[in-house]
């Protein structure tokens, strides 16, 4: 693990709590190599830290500091080095803070720890407050000062005093052997506890047995641990216990802040945090946001540039200090203007926000040359996504290692597939839990991830539109076939009154042959065809040339030889092509000739020949028009041509129709898969959620909502037609079509219970009335029906439209009142800030893209912001960046954000101050600038801290 950590704001460092040196008269190895060859020196100590990838270490030696001056001396010059560039081998950053193990009265040992710029001299000042009698280095004495006093000695000097292995020996919660009863005295150790500048206990091993008193006391302390090292050996060595603590820059008082949160929240011992990956950051994140030549930002010599933190940024200040700016720069420079209804109050916002302002008075804000950057981290790579008003500078670069600079990216694709980013404003998230449910059911399948299925259903509908537009097309072409059967059967009549003369086995021998000789002819013609059509596909087998310059001869020799390979093979395959078309030409030659030389084809010379004789002697005999027979026959043969063409339509018909069906219930299940995948994700995602419930209704139940949906397919007008649709009536049971269905479902439904198979069948049944209708039926009132066949005469695809389309899923949105996961009630009666709550919840709940939120909390309870912040947003930001902009300081302090961005307006928007809470200036500017925000503070590092 590097300690290299480039980002701004709080972070994780590697905290040994309690280590010995020399100074320690237990040190036995130690001891014995003082004055020979192999003593152990200051920069040597360090230096076995630094291999451990200790980030912090805390010098505490028995009841001395007489080693803290000569490590803090020798990391001195060893930083002088390194910052000169001639660093020793090994050296890396470490934070030393001195401290002392203190042997206190009643035989316990007590942890003081002080900030980095504290001395061996701030050690001998307290040792001699408490009155250690005992030598110094060694546990030989105690102090004379109780413990209880001790801990108010060491806040006194400003410190931070730590019970030192309080389950071990010398320890304050020494157990007795088989209970949970204290070793030492009772009141004693009680006494100590609740001194109110006790934040922490240094236990040996987290699993330890806990003394009943802590649950009595109601009490609950961050635990630590360090090392106890003595020796370079053994178990006990440098990096073997640790304890992470989150601070923004390692002191005192960042120590005393993240003590004060305890567990989970800025402390993680390393026997307890398996797995736990500090430096892991989310797969996408922002870096940073550039903005330059904004009307109210950026307009000084340098543009405005704010770095982010890949975990949990905030943005705080007054109205009007250019907070959404921030919001509104990243909204454009991800190309998602879009995303915004231009009629809702969030898009109108926006809308101004983009305009040009052409006078002081006028709308707008951003200029002619405002231009935004910002840095954004993609699986490990850097971006930058520059957007300028003019539309010339657009572009996407990439970080080019082997420049060391941003380069043209070559892609200059904007997607939210490439560069996903979620972007909500207060006003988006009380839509979501608004009485349309189209919004949210856009974040759900965005969340998702249904484009899959949706592109499925889509090309379902296509193919079966695509099969009765065919079917249609046959329909008109097999329309002709009555007038051709009995056009036939007219020429037949007449070709009767020949054939049943003495001429009648001349005249059938005739048109048998005739009917030979014009098969066998279209079969060769058919293999000739089929010769010819080889000949052109052997044409096209061509291998296609590898790109110029793509391998090299030298390097990519084997994989050349493949493609050589595999051209050969290509050229192969078309010789063979080629051969074999040629053969089959021969062949059709070959038989030509056999079949002229066949006794069929003599039989059938003779036959034509019969027929011109009896032609002549037809005419010799006086009949009118003796090439009647001839063009009779013709005709007949040409009409059983044209119906054996129509009867292979007419079997392609019914493929078609067969097709058509089976390609129906494609789209049908092609759409069931829309609302599972939409279902699945719901559960898994909202499974345990103490704030919300959504349940995926397939297809809704909700009457208006469907009947919307089906006057958009129809075309129908709202208004009209309500008595066939969907009527209400007053005392009495719906009407309509409409109201059919859904009585039909209900037979078969139980409360929020959803029957998807009942619902589809009697939703088939629905489709088929207005089919019916289409096709002229009387199914409905007259008006409708009129309405519905011309619809369908005028647009012939209409009807297969009806079949295709299926309602809108609904969902069912619940809520906890009290947001612990108990008494959920439909959202239809919660309050506008329960309505928010939920949605924020659900939005916290899934996805691992950056989730920007302009000021959600403005319809939230307090209850409800403490509940989500602590519950939601400090989880999620162990997975995802997350960028609030807010005025409540409960989301800030207790949200624990890394990082702070606190604007203010003079002229223009700027940033006054960036930091973290563990910085005492951004802790004023909290307070200042955010009503309520001592209480924020009050209530975490008084309630929270000690929950948690």
């Amino acid at each position: 693990m590097s300690q290299t950590w480039p980002y701004s704001g709080a972070r994780w460092w590697k905290f040994d709590f309690h280590t010995h040196t020399p100074a320690s008269k237990d040190t036995g190895a130690w001891q014995a190599a003082i004055g020979t060859p192999s003593e152990l020196t200051p920069q040597t100590w360090l230096l076995k830290y630094m291999a451990a990838e200790i980030d912090c270490v805390a010098v505490t030696d028995h009841n001395t500091g007489d080693w803290i001056d000569k490590i803090k001396v020798a990391y001195a010059e060893m930083k002088a080095e390194a910052d000169a560039g001639t660093q020793c081998a090994g050296f890396r950053e470490l934070h030393v803070f001195p401290g002392v193990e203190i042997s206190v009265q009643g035989g316990i040992h007590l942890l003081a720890i002080f900030d980095p710029s504290a001395t061996s001299q701030t050690i001998d000042g307290l040792l001699a407050r408490v009155e250690y009698e005992g030598t110094r280095g060694d546990s030989d004495g105690v102090t004379r000062e109780g413990a209880s006093k001790v801990v108010e000695r060491i806040l006194a000097a400003g410190g931070l005093a730590i019970p030192a292995h309080v389950e071990g020996e010398k320890g304050l919660l020494q157990v007795k052997p088989g209970t949970h009863k204290c070793l030492l005295d009772a009141t004693t150790v009680k006494q100590v506890l609740q001194e109110s500048g006790l934040l922490a206990l240094e236990w040996t091993a987290y699993t330890s047995p806990k003394p009943t008193v802590l649950d009595e006391l109601k009490l609950r302390f961050a635990s630590v641990v360090g090392s106890d090292c003595h020796s370079f050996r053994g178990a006990a060595v440098p990096g073997s216990r640790y304890t992470w603590i989150k601070m923004a820059q390692p002191s005192l008082e960042g120590l005393r802040l993240a003590l004060l949160d305890g567990q989970e929240v800025s402390v993680k011992r390393s026997d307890e945090s398996s797995g736990f990956t500090p430096f892991n950051t989310p797969e996408h994140f922002i870096e940073s946001i550039e903005i330059r030549d904004a009307r109210y930002m950026g307009r000084g010599r340098q543009a405005d540039s704010l770095p982010l933190n890949p975990y949990f940024n905030a943005f705080i200040g007054g109205r009007g200090t250019g907070k959404s700016t921030i919001v509104h720069a990243l909204r454009l420079a991800y190309r998602r203007e879009k995303e915004l209804s231009p009629s809702s109050e969030a898009g109108q916002t926006f809308s101004r926000f983009c305009k040009v302002a052409k006078s002081r008075n006028d709308e707008g804000g951003i200029q002619a040359e405002t231009a935004i950057c910002v840095r954004v981290q993609r699986d490990g790579t850097s971006h930058r996504l520059i957007w300028r008003h003019d539309g010339q500078g657009h572009a996407v670069e990439e970080w080019d290692t082997a420049t060391g600079s941003f380069a043209p990216s070559t892609s200059q694709a904007v997607t939210a597939q490439r560069f996903p980013v979620r972007l909500f404003s207060q006003g988006q998230i009380a839509a979501l839990a608004g009485d349309s449910q189209q919004a949210l059911l856009k974040v759900i399948d965005d969340a998702a991830d249904t484009q899959s299925q949706q592109t499925a259903f889509d090309e379902a509908k296509r193919a079966f539109l695509a099969a009765r537009a065919q079917i249609r097309e046959l329909d008109g072409k097999l329309q002709k076939s009555e007038a051709l059967t009995l056009a036939l059967q007219d020429v037949q009549r007449k070709l009767a009154r020949f054939e049943g003369a003495d001429h009648a086995v001349v005249l059938k021998n005739y048109q048998h042959t005739s009917r030979q000789s014009l098969e066998l002819e279209r079969q060769l013609d058919a293999a000739a065809d089929l010769s010819a059509r080889l000949k052109a596909f052997a044409a096209a087998l061509l291998a296609e040339d590898l790109p110029q310059g793509l391998c090299d001869t030298g390097e990519d020799g084997e994989a050349l030889s493949v493609v050589q390979a595999l051209h050969a093979a290509i050229t192969k395959a078309r010789q063979e092509v080629e051969n074999t078309a040629a053969a089959l030409h021969e062949c059709g030659r070959v038989l030509r000739n056999e079949l002229e030389a066949s006794p069929t084809f003599v039989r059938i010379g003779e036959a034509k020949a019969a027929y011109e004789k009896l032609k002549a002697d037809l005419q010799q005999q006086g009949v009118s028009d003796p090439s009647e027979y001839g063009r009779l026959v013709q005709e007949k043969q040409q009409l059983e041509t044209e119906l054996k063409k129509l009867e292979a339509l007419q079997t392609q018909q019914i493929e078609l129709r067969d097709k058509a069906k089976a390609l129906l219930e494609q789209v049908r299940s092609a759409r069931r898969a829309i609302s599972a995948q939409r279902s699945g994700f719901l559960q898994e995602t909202l499974q345990g959620n103490p704030f919300v419930r959504i349940a995926l209704i397939p297809y809704s139940r909700d009457a208006q909502g469907i009947e919307r949906s089906l006057r958009e397919l129809l075309g129908a007008a709202d208004g009209r037609y309500v008595d066939d649709l969907y009527q209400e009536q007053e005392g009495g049971s719906p009407k309509g079509l409409l109201a059919d269905l859904l009585v039909t479902v209900d037979l078969f439904e139980q409360p929020g219970a959803w029957d998807t198979a009942a619902f589809e069948q009697a939703l088939l049944t629905q489709k088929k009335r207005l089919s019916n209708a289409c096709r002229g039926q009387a199914e409905f009132g007259g008006w409708f029906n009129k309405f519905l066949k011309a619809e369908a005469d005028k647009r012939p695809e209409f009807i297969d439209h009806i079949l295709c389309w299926f309602p809108e899923d609904g969902l069912q949105v619940e809520y906890s009142r009290k947001g612990d996961g108990r008494d959920f009630q439909s959202i239809g009666q919660a309050s506008a800030g329960q309505r928010a709550a939920a949605m924020l919840a659900f939005l916290l709940a899934h996805g691992n893209e950056p989730l920007v939120l302009d000021q959600p909390e403005d319809d939230l309870d307090n209850h409800l912001i403490y509940g989500l912040v602590v519950q939601q947003i400090r989880s999620n930001k162990l997975r995802r960046q997350l960028i609030v902009v807010t005025h409540n300081p409960n989301i800030v302090v207790n949200g624990d954000a890394e990082l702070i961005h606190v604007l203010d307006f003079n002229h223009q928007c700027h940033v006054k101050q960036t930091g973290s809470l563990q910085d005492q200036a951004m802790r004023r500017e909290v307070c200042q600038v955010m009503e309520g925000g001592e209480e924020a503070f009050e209530r975490r590092y008084q309630r929270l801290g000690r929950d948690v």
